[in-house]
């Protein structure tokens, strides 16, 4: 047997101590002791470290039971940030969040998106602009992650199919040409399954469906996100859903995307908040339209499911608007039209957190800086399942 070498030792022990106070809410000393099997002046001469470089402060003192209040010490979530950032049609939304994933601070911003180099200039002064105000609050920040609405090349460097935006070979150099912080793109489906996966780490195996106004989904095996080598695995927005049926976006017709967009639900001149207005209170023309949207939902669970027998999480902005009846009923309907109707599976909805995609793009930032400081992996790196 070898010793381990000094360096690598304090480095091992450092983490053991930040990796407890960052799952607990706070620790004396003689917890950690006990619970790590380190001495004490080990574990004083790391909390001393700790809050010195701002990642653990002093807590509440316990109570006393007849002595000395017993000194507590708690993990510092807002010592580091990440920034992420939904480009839309219209608008910019940008998100920071800290250590534990919850946002810190976010703002809209009216941004008409058009692909030329002014825009993206534009972009780098909000988005720098913002930073610099997190950071006077305390938050040095990591990075800057762009939620995209369109299928990435595998290294995540350019869009390789950005129908929806029109900016089909757009690369992350010209996005954030003048961002100053390290930045990268993600999938904005696969940004909302990171945070699934970041929420609720008992995710396994799971197809999830984001029914949004541009509707798409991910897909989780053994805990990790699977885009697959070429970044496609989870377009379910363009399986074929009715040969031959409405023209879809990407050019093909009968496309998922046209039949089960939150936006077919409205009628003409109608908003979709409107719509689900008049749907509670019992108006029979919404309820058949939404009916036969369920329908073509249920079957695009179906299709996917004949292939990827998982759970499947449904969420996106339709999502919002389904009570536990309506999951009930669309649960119903695909074992209904399932070759395999007696196959146990869970269908649930989504955490449905504001912003979701954007706070899933920050984790990927959040969770390598916390693998590093506590000496984990993470689930939310998008490496190929083993």
């Amino acid at each position: 047997m070898y010793a381990v070498p000094s360096a690598a030792l304090k480095t091992r022990n450092r983490q053991a101590v930040t990796a407890f106070l960052y799952r607990n809410d706070q620790a004396t000393k003689r917890v950690l002791e006990t619970e790590l099997g380190l001495s004490l002046p080990t574990i004083t001469q790391n909390l001393r470290a700790l809050e010195h470089d701002g990642l653990a402060r002093r807590g509440t003192p316990q109570d006393s039971t007849g002595g000395r209040k017993a000194q507590t010490y708690a993990f510092q979530p807002r010592h580091r940030a990440a920034i992420g950032v939904a480009i839309r049609p219209a608008e910019l939304t940008i998100c920071a969040v800290d250590l534990y994933g919850a946002v810190i601070a976010n703002i809209r911003r009216s941004l008409p998106y058009t692909n030329v180099n002014a825009y993206y200039q534009r972009l780098g002064g909000i988005v720098n602009g913002f930073a610099a105000d997190v950071e006077k609050a305390g938050s040095a920040i990591l990075g800057v992650a762009f939620s995209m609405q369109g299928i990435l090349s595998a290294d995540g460097s350019t869009v390789s199919s950005g129908t929806v935006m029109d900016n089909t070979g757009l690369t992350l150099g010209t996005v954030s040409q003048s961002v100053r912080y390290p930045c990268i793109m993600i999938h904005d489906s696969d940004a909302s399954a990171m945070a699934e996966l970041w929420f609720d780490p008992t995710i396994s195996d799971a197809l999830c469906l984001y029914l949004e106004r541009r509707p798409g989904g991910a897909v989780i095996v053994n805990g990790r996100l699977y885009p697959g080598p070429n970044q496609h695995n989870g377009a379910i927005e363009h399986m074929t859903l009715v040969p031959g049926g409405r023209l879809c976006y990407c050019g093909q017709h009968g496309c998922m995307d046209a039949y089960c967009s939150i936006e077919t639900l409205p009628e003409e001149h109608e908003s979709i908040l409107g719509f689900f207005s008049v749907l509670e209170q019992g108006e029979q023309q919404h309820r058949r339209r939404m009916e036969a949207w369920m329908d073509y939902v249920a079957q695009v669970i179906v299709n996917a499911r004949s292939v990827l027998a998982v759970d499947v999480i449904i969420g996106g902005e339709a999502a919002q608007y389904l009570d536990d009846d309506d999951i009930a009923q669309l649960r119903r309907r695909v074992m209904e039209r399932s070759a395999f109707g007696a196959d146990a599976f869970e269908l649930r909805k989504s955490r449905c957190t504001d912003n979701q995609d954007i706070v899933g793009a920050a984790l990927r930032f959040i969770a390598d800086y916390v693998n590093a400081i506590c000496g984990t992996t993470s689930p939310l790196s998008a490496a190929e399942p083993a």
